[in-house]
């Protein structure tokens, strides 16, 4: 099966196989990227017949699937189908895609010339074809980097409130045990936050290139707002001069810093530069660049130039967690902060920071409160802090609900709640349908395609795991939380077996994370695979000073979904290669 360029099916001698209408053809494209081959019924007809009723939709893919048999004629086994599942056989089958390096220089879109006219189909499509890109990026060489520029650490000093944990029903009816009256602190919510964005500046490219820049200015506003909370006035549409700037009737606290961004396009590059500077003077906070290949620009793919988004998104987040802030009592304040406390991986952290996120659903509920809330159970199941009892698990459905009820748009929410209920509930359908709408919706996201990366490692694609873990490192390489990522670039190579990529991610991310033990498993793992003995020993000491009861059998009752897999079988060799006891 051809999937790059024009679709097209084949036999071993040549004759094509082909189904003459394009939904088949997109049919049998969609179970060739799908994991296993197999997709619902249901989500085909979503995303083949979208405007249709079910009854309708449901008739179109019969005749669909009529279609297929007839045309592969002797070969129809090839696709099955129940009432509940279509699948496709990738056992007799090669696809071009697996084939074909991504870091080669060929340039073939994927599904080249497909025009099914679906929104939903044309919103798989674009996530698809964004998925190769990144596969030919992370595959290339990774340029040297400079050295992570860190403004001085938060300290994070919030007086805690005393929270009932296990009371998040939702946000009308949560009970608090904090001494302080509800009613006061909904009449006095926090002043929000706003930050300015200049106009982008653009050279080179005309037209086409000034769209290219305002398309980057629209996707750093939304990316500020979504991952921060802070409120973005993008300059770009008002006539605002330079000296209107400085005077504020709103009520919202303006960001003393502003941000721009240069494109400057130049033979085969494009180079994209931001700077933060301050707005009383214009001084000099924080600069940034990333080059990527203009041929990809033009052709619409603006995923080289997502890095410098989330650079800039990092350095703001930074700026905001400083101590030299003036009002910490500002809105978004204690969710930044709980965020930063959740990353810091320790049991005492991730309890501070549901205090944290606790007060914020009391002054102002949000959907991102309530998407870190259910997130935090994830880690206490995972990191063995407690026991996946039915009331945790109930939670974190409960959580997850009230998360999208409140905002089903915020990439941030969609891929939270989306790892809640693969790594909980073992929903992958749900939970991929979560992260495709996360990613289409915020491809320069990095924590969407860090979580939709361990996905795959949970339903035994390690593959894929590692080369959206190998994007992932290229988007966030200098982001705060790089050691968290470099964890999930650890995993999946472990998994795949490439023990020398795992070692190297995890020896990394516990420079920053010393006692993170996730990162110790695989490390104990990997260095017994690679008959590294004495630093396998090391390691699973290290580990079991933190998880002084940790077994295989012990990590078996905890749910951890990995173990399932091949590579989760890999882990477990290499433990016990390691020496870790089986009870």
């Amino acid at each position: 099966m051809y999937l790059l360029g024009p679709f097209a099916l084949m036999d071993q001698a040549g004759v094509s196989l082909a189904p003459k209408s394009q939904k088949a053809q997109a049919l049998l494209a969609m179970l060739a990227l799908a994991r296993r081959g197999a997709r619902s019924r249901a989500w085909l007809r979503d995303k083949l017949w979208s405007d249709r009723s079910e009854e309708q939709a449901s008739a179109s893919l019969r005749q669909a699937l009529m279609e297929i048999r007839k045309s592969l004629g002797l070969a129809r086994d090839l696709v099955q189908a129940d009432k509940v599942t279509v699948w496709l056989d990738l056992q007799q089958i090669e696809l071009d895609i697996d084939q074909t390096s991504p870091s080669s220089d060929a340039h073939d879109q994927l599904l080249e010339g497909i025009d099914i006219r679906d929104p939903e189909f044309e919103d798989w499509l674009s996530l698809e074809r964004q998925n190769w890109q990144i596969r030919r990026q992370a595959e290339r060489p990774v340029s040297t980097r400079q050295p992570q520029e860190r403004l001085p650490a938060s300290s994070g000093r919030i007086d805690p409130l005393r929270v009932r944990r296990h009371e998040y029903p939702g946000p009308d009816l949560l009970v608090r045990d904090t001494g302080l009256d509800p009613r006061g602190l909904a009449a006095a919510p926090p002043r929000p936050v706003l930050m300015r964005l200049q106009p982008p500046q653009v050279i080179g490219l005309g037209d086409k290139g000034r769209i290219v820049a305002l398309q980057l200015q629209n996707l750093l506003t939304r990316s500020l707002s979504e991952t921060l909370g802070i409120g973005v006035a993008d300059l770009s549409f008002e006539g605002s001069s330079p000296a209107g700037m400085e005077t504020d009737p709103s009520p919202a606290r303006v960001l003393p810093i502003t941000a721009r961004i240069r494109l400057t396009f130049e033979g085969d590059a494009v180079l994209a530069q931001a700077v933060l500077r301050r707005r009383s003077d214009g001084a000099h906070v924080w600069s940034g660049e990333q080059v990527a290949n203009r041929f990809a620009i033009r052709c619409g793919s603006m995923s080289e130039l997502h890095p410098i988004i989330t650079r800039i998104v990092d350095q703001v987040g930074q700026y905001l967690l400083s101590p030299w802030v003036e009002d910490p009592a500002c809105a978004g304040a204690d969710l930044l902060h709980a965020i930063d406390s959740i990353f810091r991986l320790s049991r005492q952290d991730l309890e501070r920071a549901e205090r944290l996120l606790a007060r914020c659903v009391a002054q102002a509920p949000s959907g991102a409160a309530y998407a870190w809330l259910a997130f935090i159970r994830t880690f206490q199941i995972g990191q063995r802090f407690n026991i996946a009892d039915t009331q945790m698990m109930e939670e974190a459905r409960a959580l997850s609900h009230w998360a999208l009820e409140l905002d089903a748009t915020n990439p941030v929410s969609l891929a939270l709640v989306g790892h809640v209920h693969s790594f909980l509930f073992a929903d992958y359908d749900r939970a991929t349908n979560l992260f495709e709408k996360a990613i289409h919706l915020n491809p320069a996201q990095p924590l969407g395609w860090d979580l939709y990366a361990m996905l795959h490692c949970f339903t035994g694609q390690p593959s894929k795991a590692v080369a959206m873990s190998r994007w992932v490192s290229q988007l966030a390489a200098h982001s705060r939380y790089k050691y968290y990522f470099d964890t999930t670039r650890c995993i999946s190579a472990a998994l795949a077996g490439d023990h020398a990529a795992a070692i190297a991610a995890g020896e990394e991310a516990l420079l920053e994370r010393p006692q993170f033990n996730s990162v110790l498993r695989y490390l104990a793992s990997s260095h017994a695979h690679a008959n590294h003995l004495e630093q396998a020993e090391k390691y699973l000491m290290r580990l079991q000073v933190i998880e002084p009861d940790l077994s295989i059998s012990a990590m078996r009752e905890s749910r951890y979904p990995i173990l399932g897999t091949d590579g989760g079988q890999l882990l477990i060799e290499g433990l016990v290669k390691a020496g870790i006891r089986e009870q």
